[in-house]
């Protein structure tokens, strides 16, 4: 489930490949042939899970008046990003079952540019559930831990540090963002919100080079907790 719904955060990265190298000062390269690979760790107190993900830029397309730059994802889902003077911006996904993008209405600002200025540069997106899945029997008619919801991101500082698989990386920016997701947990419980936290880094030149979300939640129906996503090679 969680693979698909990592939407937003997969479309804000990038890595140094074969193709035209990206501006030292770019924290999302966009260029034609660009490939990353990424490890995540998913925990919570019913299972530990963790595995490979890699992402590819394909090029670019035309929807409507637009140039899009399309991503392919190792779970074979396409995500095409449009780049405006105010951010970078996810227009439309599509997966194999599909026979054309799907439009997102709106669409979801990824990372606004420029991307340095303001530590106070504050935005909202639509997201979804990484983490919480359903483990108990219940006589819930929807799944509804996975519907979407608003996050309140901001950039909360221009010069972190990150050390991952990949390497160290310098003057990163941190992005974090807030959100709480009203659930109806169990009928013990009824509804119930969950506070849901991100935090995303962007290496300069590279783009994303971990991310952290928490969705702390235990009931007898749905499981919640940590899910870290970190960059390998480059």
């Amino acid at each position: 489930m969680w693979r698909n719904m990592l939407i937003i955060l997969i479309a804000a990265v990038g890595l140094i490949g074969c193709s035209d190298k990206p501006e030292a000062n770019d924290y999302f390269p966009l260029q034609k042939g660009l490939s990353w690979q990424y490890r995540y760790q998913l925990t919570t107190s019913a299972k530990q899970e963790q595995g490979l993900y890699t992402v590819m830029n394909l090029g670019t397309t035309e929807i409507g008046n637009e140039t899009l730059t399309i991503r392919r994802t190792s779970t074979d889902r396409d995500y095409y990003l449009l780049q405006k003077p105010d951010g970078i911006y996810r227009y439309a996904s599509r997966t194999l079952f599909e026979t054309h993008p799907v439009v997102d209405e709106p669409m979801r600002l990824v990372l606004p540019t420029p991307y340095l200025g303001s530590s106070e540069r504050t935005w909202s997106s639509t997201t979804t559930s990484y983490v919480i899945h359903r483990t108990g029997p219940s006589t819930i008619a929807s799944a509804n831990a996975t519907k979407d919801f608003v996050m309140n991101y901001r950039i909360a500082s221009q010069d972190e540090t990150v050390v991952v698989p990949a390497g160290k990386f310098e003057h990163c920016l941190l992005v974090e963002g807030d959100a709480t997701l009203t659930i109806f947990a169990d009928p013990m419980t009824g509804y119930t919100d969950v506070p849901v936290k991100t935090r995303e880094w962007y290496a300069p030149g590279v783009g994303m080079v971990k991310l952290e979300r928490t969705e702390p939640l235990e009931t007898s129906v749905y499981k919640g907790g940590r899910y870290v996503f970190e960059l390998i090679s480059n």
